[in-house]
């Protein structure tokens, strides 16, 4: 007997996918799955402490608005820094105009995707579990969530010094040298600070140190090209101003060191005891140090050094995440809760954070709608009465230009000026004697802490 069977089915199979492939495929989708939980974060963070704000927000957003609207800086109004933040709100301006938190989220983009750059980083010197540890530690870290929900230079720094460094890690070229250094170059149109980031580089890749600064050198001579014009101006807001700045309190300042550079970063400084590290990445974390000897300390100094020190944590972080993934990532949820909530309830400068409330302005704001007309100038200590208000700054003057000017210099000023505003806590007031000539010559209007001189009656349509 003869039993038919029928032939086993054959199933082609075709070639298997090169290593590399998989390997490729592997990397982008760690980077892609950090970048979106790091932006993710960043927004849940941003809509927690949406009613706090720093007060240099303003100033970039309203002189941001004007150098749009043809206002020419350090000529027709004081900014005591370079101008690259300036120019990138210019033409972000048009949007922001018209829903101003939008430049947050600009902010919080970027830095979402300086986290992917820490992971490339951390991937060329601690492999691939080491790489992404550090984009996870960055991408939490309590520094680099409150200013990624800020509008505010230290994070466009912050992702221009490490997207250099990225460059000169992964492509040994002297093309690459002379990239990543004009990077750096723009980073210093930004800020000048960024320049610290140069010995870093120098560090990392030795025998490209003339593409380095030849690249530095020539984007500081093209991006400050323009505005040489005014170059006197410039030098004295940016560089003679800074150096003369008031002295904040010694302790002040050593306790905002300490808890923004070494304290924030305690995972690096363990990890830096155990384990062997590039010395360029050591040189990167200690350079933070410089900022000791400023004269004034904020917490948003040390957001450039946070990057070097999720870095320096990779190969403890890494090993944490093994052992309990879950754990270690629930431990950072957990603090970055917290540090929202104290952000958003714990006062007008929780641990040396910058944190006044909107709601607390929003009452002046609506008043100052109702009682001036859309092109009427608003003289104001501080800059988001008139920018939110969307009124012209009479003056351009703000708290850091009290320094520079006296009295008779505003009360001479005040022909067209619509409502003189005086706020009350930080960043507030005048020179002496000018709110005394108010109180002498307009009628005052007080809202809660705010006080209103109506310098010329007007009424809104």
């Amino acid at each position: 007997m003869f039993v038919m069977t029928a032939d086993p089915v054959r199933t082609k199979v075709g070639p298997r996918p090169p290593r590399y492939l998989k390997q490729l495929t592997h990397e982008y989708r760690d980077a892609l799955s950090l970048f979106l939980a790091a932006f993710a974060l960043r927004l849940l963070f941003a809509l927690v402490v949406s009613n706090t704000y720093d007060y240099d927000e303003f100033v970039i957003l309203l002189l941001g608005r004007d150098y749009a609207r043809g206002a020419v800086p350090y000529v027709d109004f004081s900014f005591f820094h370079p101008p690259g933040v300036l120019v990138l709100y210019r033409f972000l301006s048009p949007f922001t105009s018209l829903w101003w938190p939008l430049a947050r989220i600009v902010t919080s983009l970027i830095d979402s995707i300086t986290t992917v750059l820490v992971l490339v980083v951390g991937k060329r010197i601690h492999g691939s579990r080491g790489g992404f540890a550090a984009g996870l530690i960055y991408a939490f870290s309590p520094l680099a969530l409150v200013s990624a929900v800020r509008v505010g230079q230290d994070p466009l720094i912050t992702f221009l010094e490490v997207a250099g460094l990225s460059i000169l890690l992964t492509h040994s070229s002297q093309r690459a040298g002379l990239l990543a250094g004009m990077i750096a170059g723009i980073a210093i149109w930004i800020k000048y600070p960024a320049a610290l980031v140069l010995p870093v580089y120098l560090a990392a890749a030795p025998r490209r140190t003339i593409c380095i600064l030849g690249g530095t050198c020539l984007a500081v001579a093209v991006s400050f090209g323009p505005f040489l014009w005014h170059a006197r101006a410039l030098y004295n807001d940016t560089i003679v101003f800074q150096r003369n700045r008031w002295e904040m309190p010694a302790l002040q300042r050593i306790e905002t060191a300490v808890l923004y550079w070494p304290a924030v970063n305690v995972l690096g400084l363990i990890a830096t005891a155990k384990y062997r590290q590039p010395p360029w990445l050591l040189i990167a974390f200690l350079v933070g140090g410089v900022f000791i000897f400023s004269p004034q300390i904020y917490y948003h100094y040390f957001v450039p050094t946070v990057p070097f020190g999720a870095l320096l944590s990779a190969p403890l972080a890494a090993r944490l995440l093994t052992v309990n993934f879950k754990a270690v990532v629930s431990t950072l949820l957990i603090v970055a809760c917290g540090w929202s909530a104290l952000l958003d309830v714990g006062g007008p400068s929780p641990l040396f954070v910058t944190a006044a409330h909107l709601s607390d302005i929003n009452p002046t704001v609506r008043i100052l709608d109702r009682i001036t007309q859309k092109h009427d100038p608003i003289l104001a200590d501080r800059f988001e009465y008139a920018y939110l208000a969307k009124r012209p700054a009479a003056l351009h003057y703000f708290w850091n230009v009290g320094v520079l000017v006296g009295p008779r210099y505003l009360e001479r000023r005040l022909a067209g000026t619509a409502v003189v505003v005086l706020s009350s806590g930080a960043s507030s007031g005048y020179p002496p004697g000018f709110t005394s000539f108010l109180q002498r010559r307009y009628p005052a209007v007080r809202i809660d802490s705010t006080t209103l001189w109506l310098t010329r009656r007007t009424v809104s349509n």
